[in-house]
C-alpha cells in the first residue's frame, strides 16, 4: 500500500538592505526599509531571511541558501534596498565592499540581477516577486569615474512566474525622502508598498498600479518625477492577504490592519501635509476632490495662491486646544487624520489675519509642522543619492 503526503507550499522571503558602504556613498533607510519589509512579510505569512550590510561573499551565501530551500510550487518574495548601476546591458546589485576602479571590476565584485532571476527561475516556484529599491542615479559617478550609465537600471525580461519591480523607470531617480527633514523612516517607494501591502484581497497587480500612481503623485508634489516600473510575466493571482486563503496568513491579522479608503485617505493627506505647497495640496485634491480634508485643502491652497500673507500659519500635526487659539490668533493648524474640521473657525481667523496684513513683514508660508523660508513651491526634491 502507497500513501502519498501532499507538501503544503511554502512563502518564503529574502530581504537585504545594505547602508554601510565603504567606496562609495552610504545609505540612510535601505537598512530601515529592508527591516519595515521584513516585517510586513512576516505579517502576511512568509519565512524571512533578513540581511544587512553584505559584503559580496555574503550576498552569494545569502542568495544560494535562500534559492536551495525553494520547493516547487512556493510563494516567494526577493526584497533589495541599496545602491544599483547598469552597466552595458547588465543591472547589478552593489555589495558593501564594492570595487569601484573600472567597470570589468564592477561586474566581478556585484551581484549580476539577471543571474538571481535566473536561479529563482531554475527553482521553479510557483510565484516570485524580486523588488529592487535601488538608488537608481549610478552612485559610481560621483567617485569621478565614468562607470555604467548615469541614471536608471535597464528593463529587464521577467522568467515566466516572476514579477519584477523598480522603484523608478529607466532615467528616472528614486526619491529617499520627500523633503530634507522628511521624519518618515522609508523611502518614498517602500512605504506605498507596505502600506498597501495590508490591504486584503488586492491582487498583486493592482496592488502595483496603486503604488505606482501613489509615488508618481507624491513625485509631483516635489516636482520630480519618478513612477515604479512593472515587468510582469506571472500566472494567476497572488495576494499578500487574501481572506485566509494564503494558508500561512491570519484571516483575522489580515482584517485588523486592512488599509481602508478612510485611512488612505488619511495617509494622502498626512503627505501632503508634510509637503505643505501648492502642489501637494492639489495632488490631494486631484486624488480626492470631494474628501473629508477638501474644503480645509481649498482653503490653504487659496492662501498659497496669493501668496505669502504676513503671519501666515504653519500646519501643526495636532488639532489646537481652546487654550490655543484664546492665547493665539496668528495659529491656524491642520487637524491629524480623522480628527473633524471647523472650516468656520479657520476662515474667521483668516479674516481677521487680512484686517492685521500691514502690520508685520511675511516671512514664512505654511509648510508641515515648520516654519519654512518663503518658496516652498520650489523646495527641491531630495533625490539619490539614498540618503547621501
Amino acid at each position: 500500500m502507497f500513501f502519498c503526503l501532499q507538501v503544503q507550499a511554502k512563502r518564503v522571503a529574502l530581504v537585504i538592505g545594505n547602508d554601510n558602504y565603504q567606496a562609495v556613498s552610504k545609505l540612510q533607510k535601505a537598512g530601515n526599509d529592508a527591516t519595515a519589509m521584513s516585517r510586513e512579510l512576516r505579517s502576511a505569512g512568509f519565512a524571512v531571511q533578513l540581511h544587512q550590510n553584505l559584503n559580496y561573499r555574503g550576498t552569494v551565501r545569502a542568495i544560494e541558501a535562500f534559492v536551495s530551500g525553494i520547493s516547487g510550487g512556493d510563494e516567494v518574495v526577493v526584497f533589495y534596498a541599496g545602491h544599483g548601476v547598469q552597466i552595458k546591458n547588465g543591472n547589478y546589485l552593489l555589495p558593501t565592499d564594492i570595487e569601484v576602479n573600472s567597470e570589468s571590476e564592477v561586474e566581478k565584485t556585484a551581484y549580476d540581477l539577471l543571474t538571481l532571476t535566473d536561479k529563482l527561475a531554475d527553482a521553479k516556484p510557483a510565484f516570485s516577486l524580486v523588488i529592487i529599491d535601488a538608488c537608481r542615479d549610478n552612485p559610481l559617478k560621483s567617485k569621478g569615474r565614468s562607470i555604467g550609465n548615469a541614471r536608471g537600471l535597464s528593463a529587464i525580461e521577467a522568467p515566466k512566474g516572476q514579477m519584477i519591480v523598480y522603484s523608478a523607470s529607466r532615467g528616472q531617480q528614486a526619491l529617499d525622502r520627500l523633503l530634507e527633514k522628511d521624519p518618515n523612516p522609508n523611502s518614498v517607494f517602500t512605504r506605498e508598498l507596505i502600506a498597501r501591502m495590508k490591504s486584503p484581497g488586492v491582487k498583486i497587480e493592482d496592488l502595483m498600479r496603486e503604488v505606482q500612481n501613489s509615488v508618481e503623485e507624491l513625485a509631483k508634489s516635489v516636482k520630480h518625477e519618478q513612477r515604479p516600473a512593472v515587468y510582469n510575466e506571472t500566472r494567476g493571482n497572488f495576494y499578500f492577504y487574501n481572506f485566509g486563503q494564503n494558508q500561512q496568513a491570519s484571516t483575522a491579522a489580515a482584517a485588523s490592519i486592512a488599509l481602508t479608503p478612510e485611512k488612505k485617505e488619511d495617509k494622502y493627506w498626512e503627505d501632503a501635509k508634510l509637503i505643505g505647497n501648492k502642489e501637494a495640496l492639489e495632488a490631494y485634491l486631484t486624488q480626492y476632490p470631494v474628501g473629508r480634508y477638501a474644503a480645509l485643502a481649498k482653503a490653504y491652497l487659496s492662501r498659497l495662491q496669493v501668496g505669502a500673507l504676513p503671519n501666515a500659519p504653519t500646519l501643526s500635526n495636532s488639532a489646537p486646544s481652546t487654550s490655543d487659539w484664546a492665547n493665539s490668533s496668528n495659529q491656524v493648524s491642520l487637524p491629524v487624520a480623522g480628527n473633524s474640521v471647523d472650516c468656520n473657525r479657520i476662515n474667521d481667523n483668516k479674516t481677521n489675519k487680512a484686517k492685521d496684513s500691514n502690520n508685520d513683514a511675511a516671512d514664512v508660508v505654511v509648510i508641515s509642522s515648520h516654519s519654512r523660508q518663503k518658496n516652498a513651491n520650489t523646495q527641491a526634491s531630495i533625490n539619490c543619492n539614498r540618503g547621501k
